[in-house]
């Protein structure tokens, strides 16, 4: 289905860059490009990004609007070298976009939703950035996360109507394929946090979803009072349709991220009053969760240079044909940080950090066609307007902490 969508365009950017590098490398294989705008009192928030055919990037981001309570939608494109080429702000009917950017053979995908009705949406994208079309997602509400899957796409969203977290198997059409909602608890306490999460007045909390080879698929959302990290075959037989649980404490303890290793094993990590610990490789046992075990179950490796309640990024990635375990986060000291660990062994391999002179924070990361990684995030320029940061690291920089 396609709607009718508004767009208007702001400021055109100015585009500063430096090597990240002393390696003598081509511009597309290594740079950091910080994108400033001539309308001071705008300011940006990033979310994710993905390479295009062309060897540029469409970056996901939000901007803040007047008279709403949410963020608008913003596209930004650029190409190989990280310069600006277009922009598009949508309609302020829209707002809210969740994570992630998502390529499904070639086109791109993204949710947000309306400012009114809160209804989620289904944007699609062309190569160049340009919305192709708008679906409704009749009676999903609150977009909180999305995750390709194959060819479909998982959707967490949040019904604030009947107070239920809701995971949804979808089409690219917008066809709901199978879906089951899990109850937050009643109370307005218990709402709070996922309200003060869309306005970006409180913390922002990390959602997230995934399968499992075994066919279970997992998200990170609040359930029974809690965020905690719900597992589910999404038939309902059994309670809300739940197979396992990791418990978190309200929304003060918990897992930050989680990726699917293989035959149970699971890298992640996870946060308590305000600590971090990172969970290079732990077994799960899923189906057998009856006990409901909290999350401080995995004690993990604390990192205290992180900053409190730490947002975290983590994927594997393939670098020489090797499986690395890639975390990415914040500093204390305003960096990013990426921590490379074998996919087999949990053991560290390397450390990389990101930014200088500025306060860096981590929107995204993705691997590259050429080898390298391409990492999105945001900086303040003149120390007060929030802007868009874009790291290319080529191959041999990625080697460089991962082997």
């Amino acid at each position: 289905m396609i709607n009718r969508y508004v767009f208007g365009l702001c400021a055109l950017f100015v585009v500063s860059a430096c090597d990240i590098s002393e390696n003598e490398v081509e511009p597309s294989e290594s740079f950091l490009r910080i994108y400033d705008n001539n309308t001071f009192n705008s300011s940006f928030t990033p979310i994710d990004v993905q390479q295009t055919t062309d060897g540029g990037y469409l970056i996901l981001g939000g901007t803040r609007v007047e008279d709403s309570d949410f963020w608008g939608v913003y596209l930004m494109k650029v190409d190989e070298q990280g310069l600006f080429i277009s922009e598009e702000n949508l309609s302020t009917e829209y707002v809210s976009p969740a994570k992630s950017l998502m390529n499904i053979n070639g086109t791109f995908y993204f949710m947000a939703m309306t400012d009114i009705s809160w209804q989620a949406n289904l944007f699609a994208l062309n190569d160049s950035g340009r919305v192709s079309t708008i679906t409704p997602l009749p009676g999903r509400f609150y977009p909180m996360y999305c995750e390709a899957d194959g060819e479909t796409i998982i959707a967490q969203t949040y019904n604030n109507g009947s107070k239920n977290t809701n995971l949804a198997l979808i089409s690219t059409e917008g066809n709901i394929l199978n879906d089951a909602n899990f109850t937050i608890g009643d109370g307005d306490d218990t709402e709070e946090p996922i309200v003060t999460h869309f306005t970006r007045t409180g913390r922002q909390l990390p959602f997230f979803a995934g399968k499992v080879d075994n066919g279970l698929y997992y998200f990170n959302g609040f359930y029974d009072f809690t965020l905690s990290t719900i597992f589910t075959d999404l038939s309902g037989n059994n309670e809300d349709g739940v197979v396992g649980r990791l418990q978190g404490f309200r929304d003060e303890d918990g897992m930050s991220s989680a990726i699917h290793l293989g035959a149970g094993r699971f890298a992640g990590s996870r946060f308590s009053n305000g600590d971090n610990y990172i969970l290079p490789g732990v077994d799960v046992n899923v189906t057998r969760l009856t006990d409901i075990p909290t999350t401080e179950t995995f004690e993990g490796n604390p990192f205290p240079e992180l900053v409190r309640d730490a947002p975290v990024v983590v994927k594997q990635i393939t670098v020489d044909e090797r499986n690395v375990v890639l975390y990415g986060s914040n500093t204390q000291s305003g960096q990013i940080v990426l921590l490379a660990y074998s996919s087999e062994t949990g053991q560290l391999l390397g450390t990389k950090y990101l930014g200088f002179s500025n306060p860096y924070q981590l929107a995204s990361f993705n691997s590259t066609e050429d080898g390298g990684l391409v990492v999105l995030g945001n900086t303040a320029v003149a120390g007060r307007f929030a802007r868009f940061c874009l790291f290319k690291l080529s191959i041999d920089e990625l080697r460089g902490f991962t082997e």
